[in-house]
């Protein structure tokens, strides 16, 4: 049997020359060359082998301590104790409020998109946040401890008190169990808590009980304080030494709020599973005696062991996921699933067979009495197998960004484990809380799996090949009915189409401004051909735009006619576009809001084929969405897109919209300003205009020529720094970049006709002044500057009521974009037509495609946040004068 493809190895190496096994010697070549093997796969297997080995060591010295503590006190206190330490289990899973698990969410982010900042203070503030959150939680605990004591059972007071204590070092041993994870240092991850943390526990048991404390619950808490802390804070020094190296010192930023928005439904998700995980011992503890508790602890003890598998699994996979839908890579992503599933199941199955073979002697060592928990072991396996037979699908949600369905999944798993243990506990003790708690696990892993295979089209049964293609493919039969069954696609109406292939060959690359630059005059005549003008995708403005730090990360995504070299049909500046989890790709770009017109520039006569090139070209890179920033939602451009979209089996849908103010009329100036503003706002107006006089004769210069551009440019230049973007030192005076970038813009478009500058003079001082970009019969009103000192005169209305009219008297204009924002005070009541632009989210690839409506509506979750968040600055700011 050969191996797979995937690990690398040698299949010859086991084998001697005879062909046969070579024994030992084979064994350990197979060994060495499992070691040797650096793909995703092995790695991912050696880290769950790892957290497997360290959790059979962990599961021995539990078992070990249980057992000793069982014989040690007796029955009744080591029920006590259960009660007692899985209070520490729900709190210290509860109140680090998804912290502990955010690490193998942000940290490969993080690391993939090189934000180190941001890095180095999720590090730090992760654990810091969990801390200060769970010892606020402790510390109203003890204070409710101390109130409510006398309605508590005596013998459970100073156990709570100590359990509480424990809480704080717990959470940090969890977040600090995440970060480890994530960098795949398992032995940091789980070593303190699985192994020292046991071993030192029965150490200081051994103490106390050569030293003849009394064995009570108390003793054994007080040791387990010890214990908790201690390994803590040895491994908050480990994992510091570690990060040291693999982290380059440096300044931090932290996103507190970001971090809580995802780690917070992962909190409900983890909450209501360990509330599911717990509830049936706090029921049992509520209607029966510590006893009982005890022998029912014991058996779910024996029964850990095969959990253990599913936790080393889930350890070694989930950062795999996040890495996977970050990348786009929806082949290996499937894999890992189905992997996943096929080294959590078969192994559980294995362990279950075993336990329920060995489990009488195995309780009998807790003590004689503990034999009559045998029947239980039956139960509690049908559970647990059922939830081993579809792998960690909760991380897998949590990871890919469906943590709100997967919390709804545990909160009716949960709902229905209470119901279920209050209908049975209290007739049937034991066996009813055994019997609720495996049909909640059967209900919740066949509704996990249903949910992964309808939103994300992932999961595999262990005995099946993996989950069905995009509807887009052909089906192929996994070889399992069930699975079979469940993987057919939902009809939803709206069914992608297979996609045609194209009738011409094109070319597509992703180059920098100044790699195009070269092929200036390719750029140039597509820019004479194009379906529609776009003056922010021109070569004079991009190659100026190259000067702007903040876009520096700038691609020109091109489509070449691949039977004419030198035959541009298509570009468009893009950057990189993330959104977490699962999907990555390209959006078009604003230029900083330099540039805030997003139609790419196409061929007029092949404008589809264009566009069909530029998605196909990044799909075949890997990317996995594509953005349209500011697209024209009606007009040649946006029904190319569409066109493109349809014809490729693609999926488009829209993030949001608006309208700005434009100009497009065949009025005449007077009529067309007299219908926008009405005659008794224009005669204010005309009165405002003269009182400019006051100060002086008013005078109109308009600017075209090179040279007189570049003089009414630094003109307009030093009125703009004179104003409040001035105080601000936002004016581009104050900026070499943005300085470089304007005057090289201008003179280039100046030397071909294609920019103005309108200035409004008193005397011979400057009042306001606007810059105009023309591209063939389009204009943009591109900036404008006035003098806020005669702001009472309404300067900057003054200069747009005269450019109107110019505008409008010009016979080679046909329109012209004012570029302002959505809603602007002043232009939108003078120009009344509007042009509406929206953001498009393309699905590039079929597995993008059934996470679109999830990527939609994390884009819109995220600008809604920043909103709020800009609108907050601005009024703590506005409060602050």
């Amino acid at each position: 049997m050969g191996t797979k493809p995937d690990m690398h190895m040698d299949v010859g190496a086991g084998f001697g020359a005879g062909g046969k096994p070579g024994g030992l010697a084979g064994l350990a070549a197979r060994l060495r060359a499992l070691l040797a093997d650096r793909s995703d796969t092995a790695v991912a297997q050696k880290v769950a082998g790892s957290a497997f080995l360290i959790r059979v060591v962990n599961a021995g010295i539990a078992f070990a301590s249980q057992i000793l503590l069982a014989r040690w006190m007796g029955q009744t206190e080591y029920g006590v104790y259960v009660y007692v330490w899985t209070w520490v289990l729900l709190l210290g899973g509860l109140t680090s409020l998804g912290l502990a698990s955010a690490p193998q969410r942000f940290i490969p982010e993080y690391s993939e998109s090189g934000e180190l900042k941001l890095l180095r203070g999720f590090l730090l503030g992760s654990r810091v946040m969990a801390m200060a959150i769970s010892t606020s939680i402790a510390v109203l605990g003890l204070g409710g401890i101390w109130l409510f004591a006398e309605h508590l059972e005596s013998w459970t007071v100073i156990p709570l008190y100590l359990a509480l204590v424990c809480v704080p070092m717990y959470v940090l041993t969890d977040v600090q169990d995440g970060i480890a994870r994530s960098h795949n240092w398992i032995d940091v991850a789980l070593a303190p808590a699985y192994f020292v943390r046991p071993l030192l526990i029965l150490a200081l048991l051994g103490a106390l009980s050569y030293e003849q404390f009394a064995p009570t619950a108390t003793t054994a808490m007080a040791a387990t304080v010890i214990a908790t802390w201690a390994t803590s804070l040895a491994q908050l020094l480990m994992l510091g030494r570690r990060l040291k190296r693999k982290v380059p010192p440096g300044p931090r930023a932290y996103a507190p709020k970001t971090w809580m928005k995802v780690s917070l439904p992962i909190f409900m998700v983890e909450g209501f599973y360990l509330l599911l995980a717990y509830t049936d011992v706090l029921i049992l503890s509520a209607f029966h005696p510590p006893h009982d508790v005890a022998v029912y602890y014991a058996a779910v003890k024996v029964m850990s062991l095969v959990a253990f598998v599913s936790f080393s699994v889930s350890a070694a996979v989930a950062h795999r996921f996040t890495e996977y839908a970050v990348a786009g890579d929806h082949a290996r992503l499937a894999t890992m699933v189905r992997d996943a599933a096929r080294w959590t199941f078969w192994p559980s199955l294995a362990g279950c067979a075993i336990l329920l073979a060995v489990g009488w002697p195995i309780l009998w060592l807790f003590g004689s009495d503990f034999t009559e928990g045998y029947q239980l072991l039956y139960i509690i396996a049908v559970g647990l197998l059922a939830r081993s037979v579809v792998g960690p699908l909760e991380r897998l949600l949590n990871m890919l960004g469906q943590q709100n369905i997967c919390a709804s999944v545990y909160g009716g798993a949960f709902a229905l484990n209470v119901a279920l243990c209050f209908t049975l506990v209290p007739d049937y003790g034991m066996t009813g809380a055994a019997i609720a708690t495996s049909i909640t696990q059967v209900a919740e892993s066949v509704i996990l799996f249903w949910i992964t295979r309808r939103r994300l089209g992932l999961g595999a049964l262990p005995w099946g090949r993996g989950p069905a293609p995009h509807p887009n493919s052909a089906r192929i039969a996994t070889g399992d009915a069930v699975t079979d069954m469940l993987a057919l696609p939902m009809p939803t109406g709206d069914e992608l189409v297979a996609p045609m292939a194209r009738a011409e060959p094109v070319r597509f690359e992703l180059t920098t401004i100044e790699a195009l630059a070269k092929h200036r005059a390719a750029w140039e005549d597509l820019s004479s051909r194009a379906l529609q003008r776009n003056v922010f995708c021109e070569a004079d403005f991009a190659i100026a735009a190259r000067h702007l730090k903040s876009v520096r990360n700038v691609r020109l995504a091109v489509v070449w006619d691949a039977l004419a070299p030198e035959r541009l049909l298509g570009v468009v500046p893009v950057v990189s576009y993330r959104i977490m989890p699962g999907l990555s790709g390209q959006t078009s770009a604003h230029w900083a809001y330099f540039g805030a017109l997003g139609a790419p520039m196409v061929d007029r006569e092949r404008a589809s084929l264009a566009i069909e090139g530029l998605l196909d070209g990044l799909s075949e890179m890997g990317q996995s969405l594509f953005l349209f920033r500011f697209l024209p939602e009606s007009g040649p451009t946006a029904d190319a897109v569409r066109a493109a979209v349809a014809f490729t089996g693609r999926s488009l849908v829209r993030i949001e919209s608006h309208g700005r103010a434009m100009l497009r009329s065949n009025e005449t100036a007077e009529g067309y300003l007299t219908a926008s503003l009405s005659a008794k706002k224009l005669k204010e107006l005309r009165r405002q205009f003269r009182r400019l006089a006051d100060d002086g004769p008013t005078s109109w210069r308009e600017s075209r020529s090179p040279e007189d551009v570049a003089a009414a440019l630094e003109r307009f230049l030093e009125l703009e720094a004179a104003g409040w973007k001035g105080e601000s030192r936002s004016a581009m005076r104050f900026h070499e970049d943005q300085l470089q970038f304007v005057r090289e813009l201008f003179a280039g478009r100046a030397g071909k006709g294609e920019a103005r500058v309108l200035e409004l003079f008193v005397g011979e001082k400057l009042v306001s002044a606007g810059l105009v970009l023309t591209s063939g019969r389009q204009a943009w009103f591109y900036k404008v500057a006035y003098d806020e000192g005669l702001s009472r005169c309404s300067p900057g209305v003054q200069l747009t009521l005269e450019l109107t009219r110019r505008m409008l008297d010009d016979p080679g204009i046909d329109a012209v974009d004012s570029t302002a924002i959505a809603n602007h005070p002043m232009i939108d009541h003078v120009w009344r037509e509007r042009l509406v632009l929206g953001d498009w989210m393309i699905a590039l690839s079929p597995g993008a495609a059934r996470l679109l409506p999830l990527a939609a509506r994390t884009e819109r979750a995220r600008r809604a946040a920043r909103l709020k968040a800009r609108n907050l600055y601005h009024r703590l700011k506005d409060r602050s004068r």
